[in-house]
């Protein structure tokens, strides 16, 4: 079983979300009415309107589990009438709709947030965490209530509805709805296959729900990641 920690304030406020392409790029462009958008500190690109930015002191506990979570500790809050464009990037967005939900999403995934979302910091199991090559301390963010979620993503979403299980290899699932149970499976059923095959251990997300996967980055995502790693 996983365990989870609270990690923000409720916000009571909402916000539209549009995601804009021009020259291979992304960005996210929300639009406010006397509203309020939560983001990740340096997400900002610039603001057009009424805009007022702040940003809350986080607590201790806030601050030891936004670490654990790798996530970032400082989330300004942008309240006003305008609008407020977030960075671009090669890679992609994704917008999560949530309506009295919860889902659990890769660390690093959270851009933005309105409405009465909830984030909080996920611990997966410790076992299933080290078979998966993450280290058995592992944390992901689990965002939950009503609202829009924006995520990143390396390339387009493909939502997936598992009854009974799903199972891949490597880091190609973005997100899963707090239903689906996480586990490490071999793809073999003996042991002496799985050592002839040469496959790797299958993540495994077993039960009734929706995961987001993205199979295939975008070329230029993946052309600069190839850059990055040289």
């Amino acid at each position: 079983m996983g365990s989870e920690m609270c990690i923000r304030d409720r916000s009571y406020t909402m916000a539209s979300f549009e995601i804009v392409e021009r020259e291979g790029m992304h960005w996210v462009k929300a639009s406010l009415e006397n509203e309020e958008l939560r983001a990740e500190a340096g997400a900002l690109s610039f603001i057009e309107g009424d805009i007022v930015v702040d940003t809350p002191v986080p607590t201790f506990r806030q601050f030891l589990v936004a670490t654990l979570a790798e996530e970032a500790l400082i989330r300004p809050r942008y309240r006003g009438t305008g609008n407020v464009f977030l960075e671009p990037t090669l890679g992609g967005f994704h917008v999560l709709d949530m309506e009295d939900d919860e889902w659990i999403l890769e660390a690093g995934s959270y851009l933005a947030s309105e409405g009465e979302i909830e984030l909080l910091a996920y611990k997966e199991n410790a076992w299933a965490s080290f078979w998966a090559g993450d280290g058995m301390l592992q944390f992901r963010t689990k965002v939950r209530g009503t609202g829009k979620v924006v995520i990143r993503t390396p390339g387009p979403v493909q939502v997936v509805s598992v009854k009974g299980s799903y199972r891949t290899e490597g880091r190609i699932v973005v997100g899963r709805t707090g239903s689906l149970k996480y586990r490490v499976r071999r793809p073999t059923r003996r042991l002496i296959d799985y050592f002839l095959s040469g496959e790797a251990f299958l993540k495994s997300f077993e039960g009734d729900g929706e995961i987001l996967t993205c199979p295939t980055p975008y070329w230029r995502q993946r052309f600069q990641d190839m850059l990055r790693n040289r």
